[in-house]
């Protein structure tokens, strides 16, 4: 008998030791499906968002622009949060360079410039109710999706450049690729000469980008290209535009930062004659 009743014990207590397990295990779960609603609602720290106020933003008809000198390297993860953002001004991205005028609700851009001696460094910032992936169509179709093209030469001398590195006009896209059209007159990366972060808020959207300057001498095909350093009072050649497409298969404006830009003014990722400017100063 009191065999039976120590068997009994033992059984009951098994279970009760089960039950217990069973109940911790699924407040285990419920605490981690909690954390991962978190995370998920909250995907952005709070000095991330967005400053919604709109300052006055500067349209330079030449496309002439300065760039302040940072003394600390830029964090870029497209939070704007640097200090040199506070105190840059903004300029206007909003000339039609391409298709029709636009409601600003539609598209706004505009962008702040700033440098150190490694990158020249742009704040983009672009209001846009629907961004279409710029590769959405394949690499070869990367121009008929939104992104951000910034053109460069870095010694402002002008030029031809569309299959050489007389200068470059790199299409930044928003899957965070940089392209542009090879020696070989092939579609090529150039992931390694822009760091960029999107960070998206609504119908606003932060590009943050540190950007190698290399000259004429550039070789995609060598590993020893070496970036041109930047100096206080230098200038390059320097024009940024936004292609925009709101879901029809095709780029339906371009927005740029000077009011013409060659033929048809899309003539930039042909001819560096038409490039505005960037003056360095500390």
């Amino acid at each position: 008998m009191e065999v039976k009743r120590t068997v009994e014990n033992f059984v009951k207590t098994k279970k009760l030791m089960t039950m217990v397990a069973m109940i911790t295990f699924i407040l285990f779960l419920v605490s981690c499906l909690n954390k991962t609603a978190t995370q998920t609602a909250s995907n952005t720290p709070d000095y991330c968002q967005l400053n919604l106020e709109t300052p006055n933003s500067q349209s330079n008809v030449d496309g002439a622009f300065n760039a302040q000198m940072t003394l600390v390297p830029l964090t870029i993860d497209g939070c704007s949060k640097d200090s040199i953002w506070k105190s840059a001004d903004w300029y206007s991205m909003n000339y039609v360079w391409l298709g029709e005028p636009v409601d600003s609700t539609d598209y706004h851009g505009r962008f702040k410039l700033a440098w150190d001696s490694q990158f020249l460094y742009i704040l983009v910032e672009v209001i846009d109710e629907h961004l279409n992936p710029t590769l959405a169509n394949g690499k070869e179709n990367y121009w008929k999706g939104d992104y951000v093209e910034v053109f460069l030469d870095e010694d402002r001398s002008g030029g031809i450049h569309q299959y050489n590195h007389q200068a470059f006009a790199y299409h930044v896209s928003t899957e965070g690729h940089v392209i542009d059209k090879g020696a070989s007159q092939e579609t090529i990366f150039f992931d390694n000469h822009i760091e960029v972060v999107r960070f998206q808020e609504e119908n606003r959207h932060l590009w943050e980008m540190a950007i190698k300057l290399f000259d004429d001498q550039f070789d995609e095909n060598s590993t020893d290209n070496v970036p041109v350093k930047i100096l206080n009072k230098k200038s390059i050649g320097f024009s940024i535009a936004y292609g925009d497409n709101d879901g029809n298969n095709n780029r339906e404006n371009f927005m740029g930062s000077k009011m013409t830009h060659g033929i048809n003014n899309d003539d930039g990722y042909i001819n560096s004659d038409v490039f505005g400017s960037i003056l360095f100063i500390e």
